[in-house]
């Protein structure tokens, strides 16, 4: 018995191919969209202007008369249509920009774990559980030589350490050189410090945070554990010449001190405005002063203004440097990245302190004359700080 065969007419041979062929266009569109930056190339012929700028990229590939660099081409078309927004937060970052920017907020580095004081190459601070603290080198060493050469301020010392994978140092210490074998580790960069006050017989803890890394609000829960074991009845929170970081670590470290259901700040884009409100139960009740300058910038900002109206806390030194703006990183395959500014951001009060800063509650200036580096109470703005707590 023969089986009756499907024949299929001119018309359905037709219709199969043409649905066959939208599905196939349709997934082809999709999978480029998904796995090339979520830009769909197959709208292209629907931007006047984008064929407008692709045009002029091929006449001059096509015509110019010498030989052209794609990648500076396409780099300086990229920063050139950044730059024209006007707006100085939104740009084009190069390889070593970029890569700048991240060593300054990954919260770790390469290196052996010690601060220099740049201008004489004399050792600030040696960090415990690492290469140089297990080496023996020790605060107020100075730096002489680097691999038995002499090295002098100008040398990117931090720099030559990065790269060594094992090197000698010798320091000078009362007079006599000691030299240590060494091996740089990736270690947390250390961002904070603190101290403890005993003034008019009250106790005041004192934090300073460099920078908002990735580490940073752990670090500042740390720091603030041991001054609270000590029994501290209020606080100095020092951001002078902290230029900001990561947004979420300031809110991170705001929910610390801020009770909960109290706003940090608040985020206004082109369609929409969202609060940022405090979802722990931890908090704080001490009074807290923050120490604020006009490098005090942007993540810093966020905090001192989310302390001060949320929190009652006191500023202290100069106005802020008035960054209001929040920006978006997106790293493109050239190892370059683009920074755009995506909302401005409200302290509590719902106000922009874009170009005007943050007003101290007690103004008081930097006096340099008195100031030894090495001996904090000679710090004319903390003291003030911590004077006012002490009552």
């Amino acid at each position: 018995m023969k089986k009756n065969k499907k024949i299929f007419s001119f018309l359905d041979v037709s219709i199969i191919v043409v649905v066959s062929s939208f599905i196939m266009c349709f997934l082809g569109a999709t999978l480029i969209y998904k796995h090339l930056g979520g830009i769909n190339f197959s709208l292209l012929n629907d931007d006047n202007q984008l064929k407008e700028f692709i045009g002029a990229y091929n006449n001059l590939i096509d015509n110019y008369y010498d030989t052209l660099n794609k990648d500076e081409l396409i780099a300086g078309a990229i920063s050139g249509m950044y730059s024209v927004t006007g707006d100085p937060y939104t740009t084009y970052l190069n390889q070593g920009s970029a890569t700048n920017l991240d060593n300054s907020l990954n919260g770790k580095y390469n290196g052996i774990g010690i601060t220099i004081y740049k201008e004489d190459l004399k050792i600030k601070e040696v960090f415990d559980d690492t290469p140089a603290s297990r080496a023996g080198i020790k605060q107020g060493d100075i730096i002489t030589k680097m691999n038995g050469e002499n090295v002098t301020p100008n040398d990117d010392i931090a720099e030559k350490i990065k790269k060594s994978k094992s090197f000698t140092l010798t320091v000078s210490r009362n007079g006599i050189e000691h030299t240590f074998n060494l091996s740089p580790a990736s270690i947390n960069d250390p961002v904070v410090s603190s101290h403890l006050f005993n003034q008019n017989g009250k106790r005041i803890g004192y934090i300073k945070l460099e920078v908002f890394n990735s580490t940073c609000d752990v670090q500042v829960s740390d720091h603030l554990a041991k001054l609270e074991k000590e029994g501290i009845d209020a606080l100095v929170f020092d951001l002078r010449d902290n230029s900001g970081g990561y947004l979420q670590m300031a809110k991170n470290i705001a929910e610390i001190f801020i009770e909960k259901g109290k706003i940090i700040y608040s985020l206004e884009s082109k369609n929409s405005k969202e609060d940022a409100k405090d979802e722990t139960n931890e908090k704080r009740t001490y009074p807290i002063s923050v120490v604020v300058n006009k490098s005090s910038a942007s993540a810093s900002e966020v905090l001192a203004g989310a302390l001060k109206y949320s929190y009652g806390a006191k500023l202290v030194g100069n106005k802020t440097y008035g960054k209001g703006l929040v920006q978006e990183r997106a790293n493109l395959s050239t190892g370059t990245a683009i920074k755009y500014t995506t909302a401005k951001w409200l302290v509590p009060t719902g106000e922009c302190i874009d170009g005007k800063g943050l007003l101290p509650d007690i103004e008081v200036e930097f006096d340099s004359t008195l100031y030894d580096r090495e001996n904090i109470y000679t710090d004319s703005q903390v003291m003030r700080a911590v004077n006012d707590l002490a009552g």
